[in-house]
């Protein structure tokens, strides 16, 4: 479509905000938030996303900290390292 075809029709992006004194959210920081299967353990259910939930609930660093390395130490696989290519 060319330019001339855009004549009078709004055709510009634009950007959405978040609302003033609105926090940045990441659902891997979310209290109920399961990584393993993208589960709501509040909704009981599929995750929504954080950006759009009501009961986002942000956990502070040091929770994240350990939720973080217990899935570091169950993504190991049993027997990765006994695995030799020649």
């Amino acid at each position: 479509m060319g330019i001339s075809k855009l004549q009078g029709t709004p055709w510009h992006a634009e950007r959405v905000h978040r609302e003033e004194g609105d926090s940045r959210r990441y659902k891997g920081r979310c209290k109920y938030y399961r990584d393993s299967d993208n589960q709501c353990n509040r909704r009981n259910g599929k995750c929504i996303g954080s950006a759009h939930c009501d009961e986002y609930l942000a956990m502070t660093d040091e929770e994240f900290k350990v939720k973080q390395a217990k899935a570091r130490k169950s993504s190991k696989k049993v027997g990765e390292d006994d695995c030799y290519w020649y």
